[in-house]
């Protein structure tokens, strides 16, 4: 089991979203869960990473609004990655509550940054997926976008 980290490095090297300040909206940041292979469902390690973009973008004065997405056009989010959930926590339940707190402190990060965040819903929106949407100031959806809980 990989240890959990408060934040990533402080080089802001991504590896499953993708946060971008310099965006053809200025003033803008755009947060982008990369995972559509896996219909960007969140890992524990984009789970750390949202949270930590989240918060970067709450203290930066030049954000004044946040756009939240999910790469490719068939998903915004469904939620948590139960492939990782049957290889981390089914062998070791007694760390799912460290899971959990990496969600709750994602939601947290969505809910507290004092900036309005539009959730650009391109696809389903599924379960954590679809309470990610909800936990965002503002929500479109493309036309064939789906919400399921």
């Amino acid at each position: 089991m990989k240890p959990l980290a408060a934040r990533p490095p402080a080089s802001f090297e991504f590896r499953e979203i993708i946060y971008e300040k310099e965006t053809p909206i200025p003033g803008a940041a755009m947060i982008t869960i990369n995972r559509p292979a896996f219909y960007n469902a969140y890992s524990t390690g984009a789970l750390l990473e949202l949270a930590a973009a989240f918060g970067d973008a709450a203290l930066d004065d030049r954000v004044g609004v946040i756009v939240f997405t999910g790469a490719g056009d068939r998903a915004f989010c469904t939620g948590g990655d139960v492939r990782e959930y049957a290889a981390e926590y089914v062998s070791h339940p007694r760390d799912y509550w460290k899971y959990m707190g990496c969600f709750r402190a994602y939601l947290e990060s969505i809910l507290n940054c004092g900036k309005p965040v539009i959730a650009r819903i391109n696809g389903m929106a599924a379960g954590g997926g679809n309470e990610s949407q909800l936990a965002c100031d503002i929500s479109l959806a493309a036309d064939h976008a789906v919400l399921k809980q």
